[in-house]
């Protein structure tokens, strides 16, 4: 019997996406203490790293799980491949609160398909938490979000109190990591390449995609504003899309053009490229940067957020220029590594970036940033995942969750007795026990009187 089936959603290839790195980097890291095996769909486009890496296809995953004692996955796997819930121990990984961004990610469509789209991520995930013997996530505020969810999927319920008081060994943190070989230099991608971008410049470099949830329009309002103090200020934007064809075109990319375009910015101070950067390739463009910037939205995807652009600009000792709300950006702010700004703070930005012209300054963000690169290593981010696999463990509520779908086929079918029974159980699911008493006094107040 294998250990680890770390299973991926989408095909595996040079450019990557946040949650293809992180399975890839688990796989990487606990590879070496276990045996672990990477899936993703078709054939595989990468060598695994010590770690075999397979492909599945339509026929699913039924024999991958057959073999494996603890099989990782998340989002929509469940649902895409129902053989999962056969899987020994299932651990579910939460890093990714895509209710939210999917919240942003639709909103071409209309709010009616709005309101359906969220209504089946809700479904697909609360079977996906009512399945899972463990879950992981990204940082402790993540872990009140999730807490959140367990609760309203019946997963806090006294057969895990019993035995888990705090959640502790149900919900567990893992968040994502940094790789613990330093950035390699390579190819020149922006100085000397783009024109106007040369060794004098004030390199900015925005670290991922341009998604919904990101507030790239502020940003760019703000090198408008500096560009006559700040002459040397150059805005890279290095990919504006993504790569995995799951991932609809984004609008706020499309709004970001527009809005450079409309100030002349666009091939002077602010570069757009157009090709994702191959993951292995992604350290020499961070060592060509000057400061690594992430601005975001007021919005409930932010607080629960864990950007992981930030922890690439740790890695690279890079100062960091970001919004505040999410727990990164507490980190950069309560250990110095560069500058926290308002939302929609055009002026914080342009002072921001005033102040970390100074090289002075930026040498002192950038030592610390460093230093706190150390805290998130793959390898020591992984070791509550590589505990559970040495001793996997069923949830205690596994047989009581499977057989609540009997509950409902034991009251009696005849009779007002068990109508009310079935009634009072489904009201409880849904609202509460408060609501079951509330109606209750309700019911009997209207039949007396």
């Amino acid at each position: 019997m294998r250990q680890l089936l770390v299973l991926n959603h989408e095909a595996l290839g040079e450019r990557m996406t946040g949650p293809t790195i992180r399975n890839w980097e688990i796989a990487r890291a606990l590879g070496r203490e276990i045996e672990v095996t990477l899936a993703a769909p078709g054939e595989p486009g990468r060598t695994g790293d010590g770690f075999p890496v397979v492909g599945y296809g339509p026929a699913g995953i039924a024999g991958l799980v057959a073999e494996h004692s603890v099989v990782l996955a998340s989002g929509y796997l469940l649902d895409r491949h129902p053989e999962l819930g056969s899987a020994r121990h299932l651990a579910v990984d939460l890093y990714d609160p895509f209710p939210l961004e999917n919240l942003h990610m639709h909103k071409a469509v209309p709010l009616a398909e709005q309101h359906r789209i969220a209504a089946a991520d809700r479904s697909v995930l609360t079977r996906l938490i009512r399945s899972g013997d463990v879950f992981f996530c990204a940082s402790q505020r993540q872990r009140d979000f999730w807490t959140g969810w367990l609760v309203s999927a019946g997963r806090v319920n006294p057969y895990v109190h019993e035995q888990d008081p705090a959640l502790s060994s149900l919900l567990r943190l893992l968040p994502f990591g940094i790789d613990e070989r330093p950035p390699r230099p390579a190819a020149r991608r922006f100085r000397g390449v783009l024109p106007g971008v040369g060794d004098d410049a004030l390199l900015v470099l925005w670290g991922g995609g341009i998604w919904n949830w990101f507030d790239p329009l502020t940003l760019i309002r703000a090198v408008d504003r500096v560009k006559d103090r700040l002459p040397q200020v150059r805005l890279v934007f290095p990919a504006s899309a993504s790569p995995s064809t799951e991932v609809p075109p984004m609008q706020m990319s499309a709004n970001a053009r527009r809005l450079s375009d409309e100030l002349g910015l666009t091939g002077q101070l602010v570069f757009f490229g157009a090709t994702w950067v191959p993951y292995e390739e992604r350290g020499g463009m961070l060592l060509e940067a000057d400061i690594g910037v992430s601005t975001h939205q007021l919005d409930v995807e932010t607080r629960y957020s864990f950007r992981t652009r930030i922890l690439d600009f740790l890695w690279a000792s890079l100062p960091v220029l970001t919004t505040e709300g999410d727990s990164l950006a507490d980190l950069v702010s309560e250990h110095e590594l560069g500058q926290v700004v308002g939302y929609g703070d055009v002026d914080g930005i342009a002072s921001a970036l005033l102040r970390l012209a100074d090289p002075d300054h930026r040498r002192r963000c950038s030592q610390r940033s460093g230093k706190s690169a150390a805290e998130f290593l793959w390898p020591k981010v992984v070791q509550p995942l590589l505990d559970y696999c040495r001793e996997p463990m069923p949830a205690p509520d596994r047989r009581a969750i499977a057989g609540e779908a009997t509950w409902d086929r034991a009251l009696p079918e005849a009779g007002g007795a068990g109508r009310l029974g079935r009634r009072a159980i489904e009201i409880l699911r849904r609202e509460g026990p408060g609501a079951v008493v509330s109606r209750g006094v309700r019911y009997v107040r209207r039949y007396r009187g």
